[in-house]
């Protein structure tokens, strides 16, 4: 099935596609320069990050506590769901049984696109505590992506930000993605997923790759090193990343030295709140993902069959 058709039947089934750009934020996301400095980064980080970790009102007289529940991943859904709209982005909910995702797609500028570039964080919690850094820096980093990349033009690829549910109880979410992906002929070039992206103790700014792509640790490393990142690779599967390799797409898992162990000590613990992330590392792996992600959506990479 041709690239093309597929995706749109793909969008059809799954919500996402272009929304009105009339409805986006007059905001200056193509004036960011991600070798430079994204001026709007930070700030909407932190409110993202706040408001999925209770520090701040998801809504009107609504705090998260955590985002273990079915009610608070329910709630985080629609949260992701008015953040994706507000950046002018059409998203739907792709229900599974147990749960459901939430995805918006951005078609390719070309009529023969390459495979589908999937970007991706899961969205829930456990029942320990707030989740700021596992995993609403990474909710936080995806959105940041989608906020950069909706105005970019000459895509060769089209794109999915990709919001997973229940990784915590086994990548649920992910799996049942992968699944539809796989029983719908979607062709995948790659998926880039982020997980907390918290924590530097060691203060050398390394981020790890998890059981990455060949290509992806190329593209990831030469980033890194122009921001002043080093890049560790590592086997490491705990992560939906790992949902994408097993059914043999190219895949890469974005942390913090969880392997190594320089990971935050406020791991599943009551005490992994918004006080407790180092936004400055989060923005600058987010600089580095933003590079990455827009070179293969500019450069047609190929599809994995």
């Amino acid at each position: 099935m041709r690239a093309s058709l597929a995706v749109m039947l793909w969008l059809a089934a799954c919500g996402g596609g272009d929304a009105d750009v009339d409805a986006a934020p007059a905001a200056d996301a193509r004036t960011c320069d991600p070798a430079v400095a994204c001026a709007w980064l930070g700030d909407y980080q932190r409110r993202i990050v706040g408001q999925l970790a209770g520090a701040e009102e998801l809504g009107p007289g609504v705090t998260l506590a955590h985002r273990a529940s079915e009610d608070e991943r329910d709630l985080t859904r629609d949260y992701l769901l008015d953040e994706l709209a507000a950046l002018g982005l059409d998203a739907g909910r792709a229900n599974y049984g147990t749960g459901a995702n939430v995805t918006a797609t951005l078609l390719a500028d070309v009529d023969a696109p390459g495979g589908l570039i999937v970007v991706g964080a899961h969205f829930d919690s456990v029942a320990a505590g707030p989740g700021a850094a596992d995993n609403a820096t990474g909710v936080a980093l995806v959105l940041s992506l989608a906020r950069y990349l909706r105005d970019l033009t000459a895509r060769q690829h089209p794109i999915t930000f990709a919001f997973f549910d229940e990784e915590e109880d086994g990548l649920i979410g992910s799996k049942a993605m992968v699944a539809r992906l796989v029983q719908d002929s979607i062709p995948v070039a790659e998926a880039h997923v982020f997980d907390m992206l918290s924590f530097d103790g060691d203060g050398d700014r390394a981020v790890e790759l998890w059981s990455p792509a060949p290509h992806l640790e190329a593209a990831y490393a030469a980033a890194g090193a122009a921001l002043g990142l080093p890049i560790q690779p590592v086997t490491f599967a705990s992560s939906d990343h790992q949902a994408f390799l097993d059914e043999g797409f190219l895949a890469v898992g974005v942390g913090e030295e969880f392997v190594a162990g320089d990971h935050t000590p406020h791991y599943h613990q009551a005490t992994d709140v918004f006080a407790n992330v180092d936004f400055t590392y989060l923005g600058d792996a987010t600089r580095m993902a933003m590079t990455v992600v827009e070179a293969s959506l500019r450069d047609g990479v190929a599809a994995t069959p």
